[in-house]
């Protein structure tokens, strides 16, 4: 990620294609029997440069240990 932001490229690390991992690796031609997605990267030129933390939900009302 640092790598492609030095030459003007935006990642993002997202696990949000898991719960739909067969119908990924069907579209992206990964043997889906053979091999297991960790995380989808997307790559892109950004906009401009004012990069920022994004807003957040506050860590306490998301994480939760030995309870839900």
């Amino acid at each position: 990620m640092p790598a492609a932001r030095e030459r003007g490229l935006g990642t993002v690390r997202t696990t949000g294609n898991l719960p739909v991992e067969r119908e990924f690796a069907r579209a992206l031609g990964i043997p889906y029997e053979e091999v297991v997605q960790a995380a989808f990267i997307p790559v892109a030129y950004t906009l401009g440069t004012d990069f920022r933390p994004a807003r957040r939900i506050p860590r306490d009302q998301v994480l939760h240990g030995d309870h839900w």
